[in-house]
């Protein structure tokens, strides 16, 4: 095992230490209180040994991942995404750049008019660099709405939650080209009498009929959808989604081809419970061939492209 690797495992087995006493010492401290609670005289005083030994086993967590687990984590989180996954990353994507606290700006998704935004959006674990000539950028997102009914209760419903990538290219898309896999919910299709015309999409369909069953698409200009929607890259979109551990949808927008994938899965975590082995290390491969495999399997380094 190497030094990095070393300290990596010291750290992980700090956290897994801290995060068993974290509900071990609250769990001896409700026994505690039930045992005091029976063994007592004063069955009057009872009630209140528990109540107070539940209170202070809340209050020990709080103040405990507060305090001291969330900062021994944080610490972990970092050096393990800063030092063991950049080194992979690196490896595939040699001018690669990883910010695993920074993402995508809510406001530059919202602003492609793809996704319902929700009222909760968090993004992390960014990546950018060039493959075969394309640039990209990558960031796990996590959009999500949280409303209350009339009794006060509050429901959060998850709109997307997985990774969004983004592909440049030299060449403007006039079509505003969305395809959208069946099963991806939440997806703003802007087909509506109150869009305005100018920003209205509609839905047409391709001459391939599996593709047709895969995929909804809409765009404001079906010509150059259809100039966009090449046999090629039809069949490249149906292999890759059916490589993906999620449902996919696709945004050609101005100059960008947008890629979101919700697998409900947060990507690039370290494990606590286990050293990491080869199954992490898949794990983060797996990652970097989402965004590899789709510029191969589009040709996104095509001349339609640029």
């Amino acid at each position: 095992m190497n030094e990095q690797m070393m300290i990596i495992e010291k750290m992980r087995k700090k956290v897994m230490t801290l995060n068993v006493c974290m509900w071990a010492v609250p769990l001896a401290i409700v026994i505690f209180s039930m045992i005091m609670t029976i063994g007592s005289r004063n069955m009057d005083l009872g009630p209140l040994g528990i109540f107070f030994g539940f209170f202070g086993s809340i209050i020990f967590i709080i103040f405990f991942y507060a305090l001291v687990y969330r900062k021994k984590l944080n610490e972990y989180r970092n050096y393990y995404k800063t030092h063991y996954i950049y080194d992979m990353v690196r490896e595939a994507i040699p001018d690669a750049v990883y910010q695993p606290e920074y993402g995508f700006p809510r406001q530059q998704i919202a602003q492609t008019g793809l996704m319902m935004m929700g009222n909760i959006y968090k993004s992390e674990d960014y990546i950018r660099g060039t493959y075969n000539n394309v640039s990209f950028e990558r960031s796990d997102v996590l959009i999500q709405d949280e409303s209350s009914d009339s009794d006060g209760h509050s429901h959060t419903t998850t709109y997307l939650r997985g990774r969004w990538m983004i592909f440049e290219s030299n060449k403007n898309f006039e079509a505003d080209l969305q395809i959208i896999q069946q099963g991806f919910a939440f997806a703003k299709k802007r087909t509506g009498i109150f869009t305005k015309k100018t920003e209205r999409r509609h839905a047409f369909k391709t001459e391939d009929e599996q593709f047709n069953k895969m995929f909804k698409c809409l765009c404001q200009n079906e010509v150059e959808a259809f100039y966009l929607l090449t046999p090629g890259l039809m069949q490249g979109l149906m292999q890759l989604v059916s490589l993906s551990d999620g449902k996919v949808m696709i945004g050609f927008v101005d100059n960008q081809l947008h890629v979101a994938i919700n697998s409900n899965k947060d990507y690039l975590e370290p494990p606590i419970y286990h050293s990491p082995d080869s199954d992490d290390i898949m794990k983060v491969k797996n990652e970097i061939n989402a965004v590899t495999s789709f510029v191969r399997g589009l040709n996104l380094d095509r001349k339609i492209f640029k």
